[in-house]
């Protein structure tokens, strides 16, 4: 095989086939990469010649074996990438640390709070209505009382003011934002100001117009280090 550049030579035959690309079959594209693959191209390489995604040669080649001098090239062509996995292997076991270092204090925190009754009822709320996957603390529920609870155990436990929530309504099609605000605002002991633009609901979705519950429907987001909040999702 000839080499330039440390490149192997593409065939013409496979480059024409190359420029048909959109008019290929699927099986077509599949073999012509697998063709590329098996001249020894590393994906980056591939890719500048047909149109796939990585993931998509990576499925297209995972059983295409080379042999020992192709795959020594390639090889030799991935000391950045393994210096990047390595890079993201120490800062994964540098934040499992932090996170263990974390439960550590949480661990014997708990000791003195676990018979705290109010302390129990906040846990149990966000466990049941929390969002747990978000880099911030969000709360959702559409009972004031439980809302109003779920703010005192902040202010209480987490040192959380209540100027800091950036609430965010979840309303259906001919309700008033402002009106809607305004009531959570009193209701909360918050300001209107507080409130990020309202989320509408389409025609069909929830409750009907008449139920009681969309009167109080409500989604209070709750930054842990943020003054605003990035998601929002609530159902």
């Amino acid at each position: 095989m000839v080499v330039i550049d440390d490149l192997p030579q593409v065939p013409s035959e496979l480059v024409a086939r190359a420029t048909r690309w959109t008019e290929l079959k699927r099986w077509e594209r599949r073999e012509l990469g697998q063709a590329l693959r098996r001249l020894g191209l590393s994906y980056s390489e591939i890719r500048p010649v047909i149109p796939v995604a990585t993931g998509t040669l990576s499925q297209w080649c995972r059983d295409i074996m080379l042999d020992e001098e192709l795959r020594l090239r390639l090889a030799m062509k991935r000391p950045r990438l393994d210096s990047v996995r390595a890079l993201g292997a120490r800062r994964r076991k540098e934040a499992l640390a932090i996170a263990e270092s974390i439960r550590a204090v949480a661990r014997a925190e708990v000791s003195s709070l676990a018979t705290d009754a109010f302390w129990c009822a906040g846990v149990v709320a966000y466990w049941a209505e929390g969002t747990k996957r978000a880099k911030e603390l969000q709360f959702s529920n559409s009972d004031p009382a439980m809302i109003i609870l779920f703010l005192a155990w902040l202010e209480r436990f987490l040192g959380i003011d209540r100027s800091r929530i950036n609430p965010q309504l979840h309303l259906h099609s001919g309700q008033d934002e402002l009106e809607r605000k305004e009531y959570w605002a009193n209701t909360l002991g918050i300001e209107v100001g507080q409130f990020r633009k309202a989320f509408f609901k389409r025609e069909g979705i929830g409750p009907p117009q008449e139920h009681p519950l969309q009167r109080n429907y409500l989604d209070p987001s709750l930054p842990k280090w943020r003054g605003v909040p990035e998601s929002h999702g609530v159902d």
